[in-house]
């Protein structure tokens, strides 16, 4: 394990998690044992649940509003302060309570030369850039197929040059509260320096949406992690996750 180079962020933001929270974060943190994992949210939170749970948990805590919303939570994810405040780590891997850790591959992953590795959109995203240096007739059409934050590994350094590249898109994004993570997918599509690997390796890092057909593509393995499983295929998740799952 490599020291120092990757930390496991988990965003909370409530008391205690309901029980697909509870059972997706109990894999995780089993996965994810040896690792350094700070939770992260609104200042004033009450840590009990947690700590009973999971231990002595480190915590780090931020304005409430960044975890009030989600447009709040987006401002919070495309601050350039808030990457600053992990530049001692080389990556932060981003695992919300509806994600989950199957394995730890976090040293393959940070090994290679992508940026920013979430989960892909088999559908994709599209979105009309039209500002800064895409504005008027350098308006630009794009389409995304990689960048669902849930569970996500960020390269810090490169997620800052990121933010600063572009200025006034990063603004429009903050104005609005639009979805960080479509920011990186697309804004990173365009930058002079920023890795994204296509679909089908992002699919080898996490499944969100139609995981069978992923799972099909790789040969019947699944990949390191997943996210909000239970909204997509549940039952195929019944028949790859351990233990009983709380699904109705």
């Amino acid at each position: 394990m490599m020291d120092k180079r990757v930390v496991v962020l988990v965003p909370v933001y409530q008391t205690a998690l309901n029980a697909l929270e509870t059972y997706s974060l109990d894999l995780s943190m089993a996965a994810l044992k040896g690792r350094e994992v700070v939770f992260i949210g609104p200042e004033g939170l009450d840590l009990a649940f947690y700590r009973a749970r999971y231990g002595d948990v480190a915590y780090r805590a931020y304005p409430k509003q960044c975890f009030a919303s989600i447009p709040g939570y987006s401002r919070l994810l495309l601050s350039t302060d808030f990457y600053e405040g992990w530049r001692d780590y080389d990556f932060m891997l981003i695992c919300q309570t509806d994600a989950i850790v199957l394995r730890d591959e976090l040293d393959f992953w940070c090994a290679q030369p992508f940026d920013y590795v979430g989960a892909p959109w088999p559908d994709g995203y599209e979105l009309f850039v039209n500002a800064g240096v895409y504005e008027g007739a350098n308006g630009k059409r794009v389409r995304v197929s990689v960048g669902n934050g849930g569970l996500c590994l960020r390269r810090i350094d490169k997620t800052l040059a990121l933010l600063r590249e572009f200025p006034v898109i990063l603004d429009v994004f903050v104005q609005t509260g639009s979805s960080e993570d479509l920011f990186f997918a697309v804004m990173g599509s365009l930058s002079n320096d920023f890795v994204v690997p296509n679909e089908i390796t992002a699919s080898r890092f996490s499944m969100e949406v139609r995981p069978s057909l992923y799972y099909a593509v790789n040969g019947g393995r699944l990949p390191m992690g997943t996210h909000a499983w239970w909204k997509s295929e549940p039952d195929f998740w019944r028949a790859h996750l351990p233990g009983d799952l709380p699904l109705g």
